[in-house]
């Protein structure tokens, strides 16, 4: 046996040590890691330092093993003592960076869970998930045009500044008249009222939580029209996203495929006979698919697909 293989040997076994402790297989399932947000991070470290604290894992000669998280999502740890405590505080790592959400959204293959009870964890992880995904859309380059368009898998749809909507199907244009306003709590919404519209998350928060309306659409829907449906710039968008965080029942599902088979996160909102759900793309922020399924009632199992193929500013129809 060479020198090389034996080092290899050697790496291959403390490997097998380090990776032996609860949630090693979920982990190595969920592939790189990306780097944690903000609040993710300080979640992650809040709770190693209290398992730290609770178990007393210490170091050479009797000092306090220290451990910690760095922006890129890498672990730098200090300790020294024996393999098992290793194993131990590798574990609590694991089990703190799970219930952050750094495995459940960022990595393809996760499976989604179902539309039953959560814990308040995943509705955490939904909020930083949500966060994040405002920080992407403030990013984006705001653009103008005389239409909205959104490219859908049924037809196109156009909506000029005064709220003249359009459908093109097989190449053809059809005025459909008006197009509704935008609901957002109290409010109604054209064009103009939508470029006037506060981007406060605090602000779209209060709006989408007053108490609703005859015929009102829910909160998670309003949300979700205006991030699908509308020319709200990279500044709305991203307080829609954090107003959206704050809405209680708000759960992550996790990484799915649209009707096209496109890869993104969804997010479910559940009420007493329905469950809204979008899928988000994480690199752009826009919403690939919008899904509404009946669970109860009549209609019970129905489900609509709303799937947006791409959308932005245009000055022509066609």
């Amino acid at each position: 046996m060479t020198a090389y293989d034996n080092n290899e040997e050697n790496d291959m076994n403390e490997r097998g040590t380090l990776l032996d402790f609860p949630g090693a297989d979920e982990l190595a399932m969920a592939g790189q890691v990306e780097p944690l947000s903000e609040p993710a991070l300080a979640r992650v470290l809040t709770a190693v330092e209290a398992a730290v604290a609770t178990e007393g894992v210490t170091g050479t000669a009797g000092s306090t093993g220290r451990v910690g998280l760095t922006a890129g999502g890498g672990t730098v740890t200090s300790i020294r003592g024996p393999s098992r405590r290793r194993r131990v505080l590798i574990g609590m790592l694991t089990t703190a960076a799970v219930a952050a959400g750094v495995v459940t959204y960022t990595h393809p293959g996760t499976t989604p869970s179902s539309t039953g009870g959560h814990s308040a964890a995943s509705a955490d992880t939904a909020a930083v998930f949500l966060d994040d995904i405002s920080t992407v859309a403030a990013t984006q380059s705001a653009a103008t045009g005389k239409y909205w368009k959104n490219h859908t898998t049924i037809a196109d749809t156009y909506i000029s500044q005064s709220m003249q909507y359009y459908v093109v199907t097989n190449g053809k244009a059809a005025t459909k008249g008006t197009r509704p306003d935008w609901q957002l709590g109290p409010k109604d919404l054209d064009w103009k009222g939508l470029e006037q519209l506060t981007t406060d998350p605090a602000k779209l928060l209060a709006l989408l939580q007053t108490p609703p309306r005859p015929k009102s659409i829910s909160p998670f829907d309003q949300a979700a029209t205006l991030l699908s449906d509308s020319p709200a710039g990279p500044k709305l968008r991203a307080g829609l996203f954090k107003a959206m965080a704050g809405l209680k029942a708000v759960k992550l599902v996790g990484q799915v495929k649209d009707s096209t088979g496109r890869g993104g996160t969804a997010v479910e909102f559940a009420e007493a006979k329905s469950v809204g759900r979008v899928i988000v793309d994480p690199k752009t922020s826009a919403i690939l698919e919008y899904t509404f399924t009946w669970t109860a009632g009549a209609s019970k199992g129905k489900v609509s697909h709303y799937t947006v193929l791409s959308s932005g500013f245009t000055d022509k129809i066609g």
